[in-house]
């Protein structure tokens, strides 16, 4: 009974509470010259990059043009067969702001967060401090994931700041327990597979 209220009630409680927490105090510059840059896809519309990916591509090329050696890498698949990736349609998006298209990288075969950075990482940019831009409010899980991963994200938030959005932010919150219940449960039953998969 004890584990099942920690499950159903106070343990995605306290996801949601993190969620925002970092979704509130996320810088929008890195403290320190990162290692690159990498930006997180978004699901496109109508094939074209959505406002919230367009808020994560927007804060990249900020970076990159403080940061005029640093490369940026976007990263996202399809969605739905025949479509453009993300990653595609997110390079020709900094390309049309004038970024120097040597200067973009891709991982276009993920279809997830964790599928994004573990494709990232299994490419063998794993070294070095990276900003890591995505919207607020997913940044608490795209963190969490990194860094089980192995990677050592520097978070830098798309947005200004954060605005009200109940029904996204349970959602993360939700998102952000059922990874970990994952992982504690692949822990506990000692699946080697499944934590290589998932950090």
């Amino acid at each position: 009974m004890l584990l099942a209220a920690l499950t159903l009630g106070i343990a995605p409680g306290l996801a949601v509470l993190a969620v925002r927490r970092t979704a509130l105090g996320a810088p929008v510059l890195p403290d320190r010259e990162p290692a690159r840059i990498l930006v997180l896809g978004h699901r496109l519309e109508a094939g074209q990059a959505s406002r919230e990916f367009v808020a994560r591509l927007s804060r990249a090329l900020g970076l990159a043009r403080r940061w005029p050696g640093l490369r940026v890498f976007v990263l996202g698949g399809a969605t739905s067969p025949g479509a453009p990736t993300e990653a595609e349609i997110g390079r020709a998006w900094l390309v049309a702001q004038g970024l120097d298209p040597a200067r973009i990288g891709l991982e276009t075969q993920s279809r997830h967060t964790l599928e994004n950075l573990r494709n990232h990482r299994e490419a063998g940019h794993d070294s070095g401090s990276e900003a890591l831009v995505t919207s607020r409010l997913h940044l608490h899980r795209a963190l969490l994931m990194a860094r089980n991963l192995g990677l050592a994200p520097m978070p830098v938030a798309a947005e200004a700041s954060l605005q009200p959005d109940l029904p996204r932010l349970l959602g993360e919150g939700f998102m952000v327990h059922w990874y970990l219940t994952g992982r504690a449960l692949a822990r506990l039953l000692r699946r080697r597979a499944w934590l290589a998969r998932i950090g």
